[in-house]
């Protein structure tokens, strides 16, 4: 039994290392990092031009700062791992690729989990390099850094681990990995983000079973004046139109992250175990 457990352990590593190195290798990482180091340094270089005086008389302190600046944090990790995630099991299953890879002796289960960890560590990577313009900011500025900002770093871990959950899943139930990639795209990037605006002001459904609504504790714990339901009333020519909107309690969200990590990653391995390769 022990051997087996090493062997698995074997096949893993094995899998994380040259999944994770391939990453590294890739014209897709490199353009994320910058895409994301754009995003901050756009958004902080803003924030300078505006001057220290006025940051910090529009923010009063780092907390509320910071619940500015994290505001694009959910697109970053969304979007990251998207592209990471939406590839990661079609790739095996497209052309003949899936004849040399499928046939190695490696369990599959081995091969998608050491892919997972390895687009985990590559996504956080990426989401860090974010974080590190939010401290920066928050230092430039009120020469501090909350203790809640490591608080928010394992909430978007989560969150990562989460959408790269789903993101995989998905990539499972197709054999083309650019019709993937797209659909998970366009599902997270898109549809999911207007189906959470879209229930709450038309419906008042809380969305608590959207991940993304989920993901938005990584920047409400910088929140001073949080506030799970609002509403605002719009006047219109039929009368009065009333608005609401939702905000996900801190361990409503921990739990609807949890809940997609679990469900769909366990989907995941189950649909790549018994995915028949066609021809």
């Amino acid at each position: 039994m022990k051997g087996s457990e090493l062997s698995r352990f074997g096949e893993i590593k094995i899998a994380l290392k040259y999944q994770f190195y391939s990453y590294l290798r890739t014209k897709k990482f490199i353009a994320l990092v910058l895409l994301v180091a754009a995003i901050s340094i756009a958004v902080l270089a803003l924030e300078i031009h505006s001057g220290t005086a006025a940051i910090t008389s529009q923010y009063q302190n780092p907390m509320a700062y910071l619940f500015s600046f994290m505001q694009n944090i959910t697109f970053v990790i969304i979007l990251v791992a998207a592209f990471f995630g939406g590839s990661a099991i079609s790739t095996d299953f497209a052309s003949n690729y899936s004849y040399f890879i499928l046939v190695q002796p490696v369990r599959r289960s081995s091969l998608l989990i050491g892919r997972y960890i390895s687009a985990f560590i590559a996504s956080l990577i990426i989401v860090l390099v974010y974080y590190i313009f939010a401290a920066g900011g928050s230092i430039y500025f009120f020469s501090s850094i909350p203790l809640v900002f490591a608080s928010s770093i394992g909430l978007a871990a989560v969150f990562i681990a989460s959408v790269l959950a789903f993101a995989f899943f998905m990539s499972s139930l197709f054999n083309n990995p650019q019709t993937s990639t797209m659909a998970v795209v366009i599902l997270l990037v898109i549809a999911l983000p207007i189906l959470s605006n879209l229930l709450p002001a038309l419906a008042n459904i809380e969305p608590w079973f959207l991940i993304n609504y989920g993901g938005q504790v990584v920047y409400n714990i910088f929140s001073n004046n949080f506030m799970h339901f609002s509403s605002s009333t719009i006047p219109t020519k039929a009368g009065k139109y009333t608005v609401s909107q939702y905000q996900p309690y801190l361990l409503e969200g921990i739990e609807i992250m949890l809940g997609y990590l679990i469900v769909f990653l366990v989907a995941a391995l189950y649909t790549y175990n018994y995915k028949q390769v066609l021809n």
